[in-house]
């Protein structure tokens, strides 16, 4: 007993390591994208040709670079506390490991979340930009980035709830006629919640970046225009970001899980 259990522990890190590096190649040229959007009005298709271009050329350097690993250590610590509490919760604690499992990995997903979002501005936006225009930056106050980072961790707690637990309760209200099989109604709502909550996280994912790019008196009128200007592209590309890291990988790591425990 003790050694199967040893055992799926195993096999949770396993699949959420795998599941972890399928998706971040993905994610990160996706995020970097967004960024340099928000940050300077980059079109969002150039940035995803030449980042994409710039990765298969050099996988090495890619697979290997800072932002990479943000992306990467998101994942597979998200994945592996998700798999491990409910192997643990449902041998010991089986009445709560739902709601034990979702407070663990919401606890790990948004800070590693938001570090990754505020590593991102500092790597791609406009504070890495050189403004020869500017003898010097403007003043920067902290209480910006404090503002910032509480958008994000809102924007990530909308994206965790929508992707684990409204997912899996919306399965009970999917018709018959749509997906008779419980695991087909659990792929087809874990593929759709999790986009359609982009709708609500991505003003707030672009507010969050405009208040970390910006860490000045500006009227909150012109931050709201920078919202609106990039928010029909951006929700679109948010959606489609949302697919491998909260479906595909989603996805991934329950049966792979179900393998290694096999």
């Amino acid at each position: 007993m003790e050694h199967s259990f040893w055992q799926n522990l195993a096999g949770d890190l396993t699949a959420a390591t795998i599941s972890a590096s399928l998706v971040a190649p993905t994610v990160t040229i996706i995020d970097r994208a967004l960024v340099e959007k928000a940050s300077y009005h980059k079109p969002l298709l150039q940035s995803l040709r030449s980042h994409a271009h710039a990765a298969l050329k050099h996988p090495r350097q890619f697979l290997f670079s800072r932002p990479h690993g943000y992306v990467f250590t998101l994942y597979a610590a998200t994945y592996t506390v998700a798999n491990g509490t409910e192997t643990i919760t449902k041998q010991t604690h089986p009445s709560i490991s739902d709601a034990v499992t979702f407070c663990c990995t919401f606890l790990v997903n948004v800070p590693l979340g938001v570090r990754k979002d505020i590593r991102f501005a500092q790597f791609f936006g406009t504070s890495s930009q050189i403004d020869p225009g500017r003898n010097s930056p403007p003043l920067l106050r902290k209480t910006g980035s404090a503002v910032a980072t509480g958008t994000l961790l809102v924007r990530d707690a909308i994206t965790i709830f929508g992707s684990f637990t409204l997912a899996q309760r919306c399965t009970d209200v999917i018709p018959d006629s749509l997906a008779a099989h419980p695991y087909s109604k659990m792929i087809f709502t874990q593929m759709v919640v999790p986009v359609l909550s982009q709708i609500v996280a991505t003003p707030l994912h672009l507010l969050g970046l405009d208040l970390y790019n910006r860490q000045y008196k500006i009227p909150w009128a012109d931050r709201l225009a920078v919202v609106r200007r990039d928010l029909p592209s951006a929700t679109v590309i948010r959606c489609v970001r949302i697919i491998p890291a909260f479906g595909f990988g989603c996805l991934a790591n329950t049966g792979l899980r179900s393998l290694f425990h096999q």
